[in-house]
């Protein structure tokens, strides 16, 4: 089981393009005899648990019924008392969604389990390279390699290691550090071999379009750090030999992002 807990919030103020608002920071942890010593701390807004809801009532509203939510209101959001019944309310439907792999399989949850992180990671990873040196590009890549393992070690709680969520996720990592000479001094062989072990035992051929990219980028990987890449290679020649394409594949991310839009 998971604790969700609403650590502390903040306002954040007015910008030419939105009225101030408040941000609540989120704690998901195990909930074991074991103390969880890896806690993910992510924020979100009521705007996101307001979607979150509306989402889960609309495809499981049975398993809704019983759930109060603290309804928008025209003044009295910046109010103490009222964000800490608004705290309450979201950590109680946290509790049921992990509970339910109904409710966690709905688009609403990987929505908002995943979304904000992804939107922010795009944004650094697609940013205009022309307006910027290559060191700010590497700069900005590095943040977005962190903004991803933030968010693969939130979904890594929410649901299983090796599921579609999951190893999008654990690609993405992967996709991401392959895209800069500079982010493959950080901890990126170990990412990479994380995603080769968990498709070990993976037969779900949606997700195994996912692995000949995966090798691809690996091998690369393999050839930056001087590590022994024959193994990968052994494994794209048996793919082939088996009837897979193995060349002219997409990009890892690209076919990420592909496996994204065609599961929306």
């Amino acid at each position: 089981m998971l604790v969700f807990k609403i650590l502390s919030y903040r306002t954040v103020e007015a910008s030419e393009n939105e009225k101030k608002f408040v941000t609540y920071l989120l704690e998901v942890r195990q909930n074991s005899k074991e103390f969880d010593n890896d806690p993910v701390c992510v924020e979100r807004r009521y705007t996101h648990f307001l979607d979150l809801y509306n989402g889960l009532k609309k495809e499981h509203p049975d398993l809704l019924n019983n759930v109060s939510f603290p309804r928008k209101m025209v003044m009295g959001n910046f109010d103490p008392e009222q964000i800490s019944a608004r705290c309450i309310a979201f950590e109680k439907l946290l509790k049921l969604v992990s509970s339910d792999y109904r409710l966690r399989d709905c688009p609403a949850a990987i929505a908002f389990f995943q979304d904000i992180e992804l939107n922010e990671a795009r944004k650094l990873i697609n940013g205009p390279v022309k307006e910027s040196t290559e060191n700010e590009h590497d700069c900005k890549l590095d943040v977005a390699l962190s903004v991803l393992e933030t968010s693969f070690k939130l979904l890594n709680k929410v649901y299983t290691g090796r599921s579609r969520v999951v190893l999008g996720a654990l690609c993405r990592i992967v996709a991401c550090a392959g895209l800069s000479g500079a982010a493959l001094a950080g901890p990126v062989e170990r990412w990479a071999q994380l995603a080769l072990a968990r498709y070990e035992t993976v037969s779900d051929f949606d997700l195994l379009v996912l692995y000949v990219p995966l090798l691809h980028t690996c091998i690369s990987i393999w050839e930056t750090l001087g590590r022994d890449k024959s193994k990968l290679v052994e494994e794209l020649n048996n793919l082939r030999k088996r009837g897979m394409k193995v060349d002219s594949v997409p990009s890892l991310m690209e076919a990420v992002d592909g496996l994204s839009i065609a599961t929306q």
